[in-house]
Protein backbone atom coordinates (compact mmCIF):
# COMPACT_ATOMS: atom_id res chain seq x y z
CA UNK A 1 0.00 0.00 0.00
CA UNK A 2 2.97 1.74 0.37
CA UNK A 3 4.41 1.64 -2.86
CA UNK A 4 0.30 2.92 -4.27
CA UNK A 5 0.94 6.13 -1.94
CA UNK A 6 4.42 6.96 -3.22
CA UNK A 7 3.25 5.91 -6.78
CA UNK A 8 0.44 8.61 -6.37
CA UNK A 9 3.20 11.32 -5.48
CA UNK A 10 4.36 10.89 -9.52
CA UNK A 11 3.55 13.83 -11.85
CA UNK A 12 3.23 10.89 -14.53
CA UNK A 13 0.91 8.98 -13.26
CA UNK A 14 -2.51 8.38 -15.55
CA UNK A 15 -5.87 9.25 -14.61
CA UNK A 16 -7.09 5.65 -14.61
CA UNK A 17 -4.66 4.39 -12.57
CA UNK A 18 -4.61 6.84 -9.61
CA UNK A 19 -9.01 6.02 -9.96
CA UNK A 20 -7.72 2.60 -8.95
CA UNK A 21 -5.29 3.45 -6.71
CA UNK A 22 -7.97 5.82 -4.89
CA UNK A 23 -10.52 2.85 -4.99
CA UNK A 24 -8.19 0.73 -3.42
CA UNK A 25 -7.42 2.79 -0.65
CA UNK A 26 -11.52 3.70 0.04
CA UNK A 27 -12.20 0.07 -0.03
CA UNK A 28 -9.79 -1.14 2.41
CA UNK A 29 -11.50 2.02 4.52
CA UNK A 30 -14.86 0.97 4.82
CA UNK A 31 -13.74 -2.09 4.75
CA UNK A 32 -11.97 -1.70 7.81
CA UNK A 33 -14.71 0.82 9.13
CA UNK A 34 -17.50 -2.18 8.78
CA UNK A 35 -15.55 -4.05 10.79
CA UNK A 36 -14.79 -2.25 13.46
CA UNK A 37 -18.48 -1.55 13.48
CA UNK A 38 -19.94 -5.50 13.78
CA UNK A 39 -16.61 -5.98 16.03
CA UNK A 40 -18.52 -3.87 18.48
CA UNK A 41 -22.31 -4.69 17.31
CA UNK A 42 -20.58 -8.31 18.69
CA UNK A 43 -19.18 -7.30 21.67
CA UNK A 44 -21.83 -4.86 22.86
CA UNK A 45 -24.54 -7.50 22.17
CA UNK A 46 -23.43 -10.59 22.29
CA UNK A 47 -20.11 -10.50 24.50
CA UNK A 48 -18.13 -12.01 21.43
CA UNK A 49 -14.76 -10.65 20.67
CA UNK A 50 -12.76 -11.42 17.25
CA UNK A 51 -8.92 -12.26 18.82
CA UNK A 52 -7.16 -14.30 16.60
CA UNK A 53 -5.97 -17.42 18.48
CA UNK A 54 -9.54 -17.36 20.50
CA UNK A 55 -12.51 -16.19 18.16
CA UNK A 56 -13.74 -19.80 17.87
CA UNK A 57 -13.32 -20.71 21.57
CA UNK A 58 -14.83 -17.35 22.68
CA UNK A 59 -17.80 -17.70 20.33
CA UNK A 60 -18.24 -21.23 22.18
CA UNK A 61 -18.19 -20.09 25.86
CA UNK A 62 -20.50 -17.35 25.09
CA UNK A 63 -23.10 -19.63 23.36
CA UNK A 64 -22.69 -22.15 26.40
CA UNK A 65 -22.74 -19.14 28.84
CA UNK A 66 -26.06 -18.05 27.95
CA UNK A 67 -27.25 -22.20 27.66
CA UNK A 68 -26.56 -21.83 30.98
CA UNK A 69 -28.34 -18.89 31.87
CA UNK A 70 -31.14 -19.74 30.23
CA UNK A 71 -31.19 -23.12 31.89
CA UNK A 72 -30.83 -21.72 35.52
CA UNK A 73 -33.50 -19.27 35.04
CA UNK A 74 -35.87 -22.31 33.89
CA UNK A 75 -34.81 -24.08 37.28
CA UNK A 76 -35.37 -20.93 39.45
CA UNK A 77 -39.06 -20.61 37.73
CA UNK A 78 -39.76 -24.41 38.65
CA UNK A 79 -38.67 -23.64 41.98
CA UNK A 80 -40.78 -20.18 42.59
CA UNK A 81 -43.56 -21.95 40.84
CA UNK A 82 -43.25 -25.26 44.07
CA UNK A 83 -43.01 -22.92 46.46
CA UNK A 84 -45.81 -20.77 45.84
CA UNK A 85 -48.05 -23.77 45.51
CA UNK A 86 -47.01 -25.09 48.33
CA UNK A 87 -47.58 -21.37 50.18
CA UNK A 88 -51.36 -21.66 48.09
CA UNK A 89 -52.21 -24.82 49.68
CA UNK A 90 -51.91 -23.56 53.44
CA UNK A 91 -55.32 -22.70 54.27
CA UNK A 92 -54.69 -19.66 55.93
CA UNK A 93 -52.92 -18.41 52.61
CA UNK A 94 -55.63 -19.74 50.79
CA UNK A 95 -58.36 -17.75 52.66
CA UNK A 96 -55.99 -14.58 52.60
CA UNK A 97 -56.12 -14.95 48.81
CA UNK A 98 -59.60 -15.62 48.29
CA UNK A 99 -60.54 -12.43 50.50
CA UNK A 100 -58.50 -9.77 48.48
CA UNK A 101 -58.59 -11.46 44.96
CA UNK A 102 -62.46 -9.88 44.21
CA UNK A 103 -63.15 -6.28 45.23
CA UNK A 104 -65.26 -5.15 47.98
CA UNK A 105 -67.32 -2.09 47.39
CA UNK A 106 -70.65 -1.01 49.24
CA UNK A 107 -73.57 -0.95 47.17
CA UNK A 108 -73.60 3.60 47.45
CA UNK A 109 -73.84 5.81 49.45
CA UNK A 110 -77.16 7.13 51.87
CA UNK A 111 -79.31 10.12 51.28
CA UNK A 112 -80.67 12.00 53.62
CA UNK A 113 -79.20 15.95 55.92
CA UNK A 114 -79.56 14.81 59.19
CA UNK A 115 -75.46 13.76 61.07
CA UNK A 116 -76.48 10.68 61.58
CA UNK A 117 -76.70 9.86 57.53
CA UNK A 118 -74.02 11.92 56.87
CA UNK A 119 -71.81 10.13 59.11
CA UNK A 120 -72.99 6.77 57.44
CA UNK A 121 -72.21 8.26 53.86
CA UNK A 122 -68.57 8.91 55.42
CA UNK A 123 -68.73 5.16 56.70
CA UNK A 124 -69.44 4.19 53.04
CA UNK A 125 -66.84 6.43 51.21
CA UNK A 126 -63.66 5.70 53.32
CA UNK A 127 -64.97 2.07 53.31
CA UNK A 128 -65.00 2.40 49.17
CA UNK A 129 -61.63 3.97 49.29
CA UNK A 130 -60.55 1.39 51.05
CA UNK A 131 -59.26 3.47 54.54
CA UNK A 132 -60.49 0.58 56.45
CA UNK A 133 -59.80 1.91 59.74
CA UNK A 134 -61.14 5.75 59.37
CA UNK A 135 -64.85 3.54 58.09
CA UNK A 136 -64.82 1.68 61.52
CA UNK A 137 -64.81 4.61 63.69
CA UNK A 138 -67.36 5.85 61.41
CA UNK A 139 -69.57 3.03 61.74
CA UNK A 140 -68.91 3.46 65.13
CA UNK A 141 -70.35 6.58 66.01
CA UNK A 142 -73.71 5.22 64.66
CA UNK A 143 -76.50 5.65 66.94
CA UNK A 144 -78.55 3.21 65.25
CA UNK A 145 -76.67 0.26 62.83
CA UNK A 146 -78.90 -0.70 60.30
CA UNK A 147 -78.18 -4.98 59.04
CA UNK A 148 -76.67 -3.45 56.16
CA UNK A 149 -74.14 -1.01 58.99
CA UNK A 150 -73.29 -4.23 61.04
CA UNK A 151 -72.45 -5.95 57.77
CA UNK A 152 -70.16 -3.65 56.07
CA UNK A 153 -68.54 -2.68 59.50
CA UNK A 154 -67.84 -6.28 60.00
CA UNK A 155 -66.52 -6.39 56.87
CA UNK A 156 -64.32 -3.17 57.75
CA UNK A 157 -63.14 -5.53 60.49
CA UNK A 158 -61.93 -7.88 58.37
CA UNK A 159 -60.16 -6.14 55.51
CA UNK A 160 -58.39 -4.00 58.22
CA UNK A 161 -56.96 -7.38 59.72
CA UNK A 162 -59.06 -7.48 63.02
CA UNK A 163 -60.52 -10.86 62.88
CA UNK A 164 -61.89 -11.40 66.33
CA UNK A 165 -63.12 -8.38 66.12
CA UNK A 166 -64.95 -9.33 62.82
CA UNK A 167 -66.14 -12.40 63.78
CA UNK A 168 -67.76 -10.90 67.14
CA UNK A 169 -69.41 -8.30 64.67
CA UNK A 170 -70.58 -11.18 62.32
CA UNK A 171 -71.93 -12.66 65.42
CA UNK A 172 -74.60 -10.34 66.04
CA UNK A 173 -76.52 -10.77 62.89
CA UNK A 174 -78.80 -13.89 62.46
CA UNK A 175 -77.63 -15.94 59.61
CA UNK A 176 -80.44 -18.13 59.66
CA UNK A 177 -83.02 -15.02 58.09
CA UNK A 178 -80.64 -12.41 57.25
CA UNK A 179 -80.24 -11.27 53.46
CA UNK A 180 -76.54 -11.72 53.98
CA UNK A 181 -76.42 -14.98 55.13
CA UNK A 182 -74.64 -16.85 52.41
CA UNK A 183 -71.94 -14.01 52.51
CA UNK A 184 -71.80 -14.00 56.30
CA UNK A 185 -71.23 -17.60 56.27
CA UNK A 186 -68.17 -17.12 53.87
CA UNK A 187 -66.65 -13.96 55.72
CA UNK A 188 -66.81 -15.32 58.87
CA UNK A 189 -65.59 -18.84 58.11
CA UNK A 190 -62.68 -16.54 56.26
CA UNK A 191 -62.27 -14.68 59.35
CA UNK A 192 -62.07 -17.94 61.82
CA UNK A 193 -59.15 -18.92 59.24
CA UNK A 194 -57.05 -15.98 59.87
CA UNK A 195 -57.78 -15.90 63.38
CA UNK A 196 -56.29 -19.64 63.25
CA UNK A 197 -59.71 -20.62 64.98
CA UNK A 198 -60.02 -23.72 62.41
CA UNK A 199 -62.53 -25.92 64.49
CA UNK A 200 -64.42 -22.88 63.84
CA UNK A 201 -63.77 -22.40 60.14
CA UNK A 202 -64.45 -25.71 59.61
CA UNK A 203 -68.02 -25.79 61.14
CA UNK A 204 -68.59 -22.58 59.86
CA UNK A 205 -67.47 -23.66 55.67
CA UNK A 206 -69.81 -26.78 56.69
CA UNK A 207 -72.68 -24.64 56.85
CA UNK A 208 -71.98 -23.72 53.35
CA UNK A 209 -74.19 -25.55 51.01
CA UNK A 210 -73.62 -26.30 47.18
CA UNK A 211 -75.80 -23.54 45.80
CA UNK A 212 -74.25 -20.93 47.93
CA UNK A 213 -72.28 -18.58 47.11
CA UNK A 214 -67.96 -19.95 47.06
CA UNK A 215 -69.22 -23.34 47.25
CA UNK A 216 -66.48 -24.92 45.27
CA UNK A 217 -64.26 -22.28 47.40
CA UNK A 218 -65.48 -23.72 51.07
CA UNK A 219 -64.82 -26.77 49.96
CA UNK A 220 -61.28 -26.13 48.94
CA UNK A 221 -60.76 -24.78 52.12
CA UNK A 222 -62.35 -27.52 54.15
CA UNK A 223 -60.13 -30.04 52.10
CA UNK A 224 -56.95 -28.28 52.94
CA UNK A 225 -58.23 -27.67 56.26
CA UNK A 226 -58.56 -31.57 56.99
CA UNK A 227 -55.16 -31.90 55.44
CA UNK A 228 -53.31 -30.19 58.03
Amino acid sequence: MKNKLNRLLDPDISKKEQDGIFEEILKKKLDEDLKAKWQIKLLQEYGITRNKTNDKKKFFSSKYFKILLATAACISLIIVTQLFNTAASDPQTLAQQYLYEQEILHPGVSKGFSDENQTRTLAILTFNNKNYLQSIQYFQNLETQTEEDIYYHGLALLLNNQYAEAIMKFKTMNTNSNRYRQELNWYQAIAYLLDGQHNNAKIQLKQIGNTDWNYKNAQQLLKELNEK
